[in-house]
C-alpha cells in the first residue's frame, strides 16, 4: 500500500511570531468556550493551504464537510478543539507541520426567543455563556412597560420532558443577583411581564405566543386560538399546561387532538391564572 503524500506548510516568520504570541496567551476556561452545534458556519484556515482554507456549514448530524477527510465531527467541540484535532488528523496523514486556525463566522445552532417588555423581542442566537441579564441586553433592555416579572420556559420541546417554568424577579435581575440571572440555554423562551398584568401565557409553536388577559372562563383551546391557532410544525398531541400550585409546579398533558379531531370539548382544560401553556414542535 503507497503511503500517503505528505503536503508541505511553510511556518513563515511572521506567523512563527503569531503563535509565540498565542502562547502566551491564557487559555480561556472550559466553560466559557462556545460549543460548535448543526448550522453553525465555521471559518477554517490552514496555513499555507488555501484550497482548504474557506468556511464549512456543520451539517444536521453534527459533521462538517473537510477536504482529503471527507467529514469530520464539529459538533460538542470548541473551535479550538476542533482545531487541535484537524491538525492531527491533517498532520497525521496529509501535511507536514499544518497550523490550523477554527472560528465561528455564523452562530446558528442555539437560538432563544424574547417577548413581551423587551426593546426588541425576536429570535437571538447565542454565541457563548449568556446570562439572563446579558440576553435581554442584547434585545435593547427592558421596556418602560415592563412590570416585575421574567418568565424563563425551558425544554418546552423535548418529549421526554415536561418542562420547566422559572418565574424571576425583575429588580434582583437587574441588582446582580446570580440567583435569578440565570444562565439562558439554547431553545429557551423569555418574556418580560408588562406593568400591567398578565393572565396567562402561550409559547411554542403558535401564531401569536405570549402573554394573554381572561376576559371570561377560558379553556386551553379557546387560549391557543387566541394565540393564533397552532402552526404548521406544531405537535397538538404533546401540549402542555404547567401550572404553579402551592405545592409546586404541576404539568399537565392534554393531546388536543382529542379535543380538535374528536370533538372531546369535556377533555379541554380549564385555564387558571398565570399558566403556561406550552406547544412543542413536530420532529415529524
Amino acid at each position: 500500500m503507497t503511503s500517503p503524500m505528505l503536503w508541505p506548510c511553510r511556518l513563515t516568520p511572521w506567523l512563527a511570531a503569531g503563535l509565540v504570541l498565542l502562547a502566551w496567551m491564557p487559555a480561556p476556561a472550559r466553560g466559557q468556550e462556545y460549543t460548535i452545534g448543526p448550522r453553525d458556519v465555521l471559518g477554517i484556515t490552514v496555513w499555507g493551504q488555501a484550497d482548504l482554507s474557506r468556511d464549512y456549514t456543520v451539517d444536521s448530524d453534527g459533521f462538517a464537510p473537510f477536504p482529503l477527510i471527507g467529514r469530520i465531527m464539529a459538533v460538542g467541540r470548541s473551535p479550538k478543539e476542533l482545531a487541535a484535532h484537524l491538525t492531527e488528523v491533517l498532520g497525521k496523514d496529509y501535511l507536514v507541520n499544518p497550523q490550523v486556525i477554527v472560528t465561528v463566522k455564523e452562530y446558528l445552532s442555539q437560538k432563544v426567543q424574547v417577548l413581551g417588555a423587551a426593546e426588541r423581542p425576536g429570535v437571538y442566537y447565542l454565541t457563548g455563556p449568556t446570562s439572563l441579564l446579558d440576553l435581554l441586553s442584547k434585545a435593547g433592555g427592558f421596556a418602560s412597560a415592563a412590570g416585575k416579572q421574567v418568565l424563563l420556559v425551558r425544554n418546552h420541546g423535548a418529549p421526554d420532558s415536561p418542562g420547566t417554568v422559572l418565574r424571576l424577579n425583575l429588580d434582583k435581575i437587574q441588582a446582580g443577583d446570580a440567583s435569578e440571572n440565570a444562565r439562558v440555554r439554547s431553545q429557551d423562551i423569555v418574556i418580560v411581564s408588562k406593568a400591567q398584568e398578565y393572565s396567562y401565557f402561550v409559547f411554542g409553536e403558535v401564531r401569536k405566543p405570549g402573554a394573554y388577559r381572561f376576559d371570561k372562563e377560558t379553556n386551553i383551546l379557546e387560549g391557543i386560538t387566541v394565540a393564533g391557532g397552532f402552526t404548521d410544525k406544531a405537535a397538538p398531541g404533546r401540549t402542555r399546561v404547567i401550572r404553579s400550585t402551592p405545592q409546586g409546579q404541576q404539568v399537565i398533558e392534554v393531546d388536543m387532538n382529542d379535543i380538535l379531531r374528536r370533538g372531546r370539548e369535556a377533555k379541554s382544560v380549564i385555564l387558571q391564572e398565570s399558566d403556561v401553556v406550552v406547544v412543542p414542535e413536530s420532529f415529524f
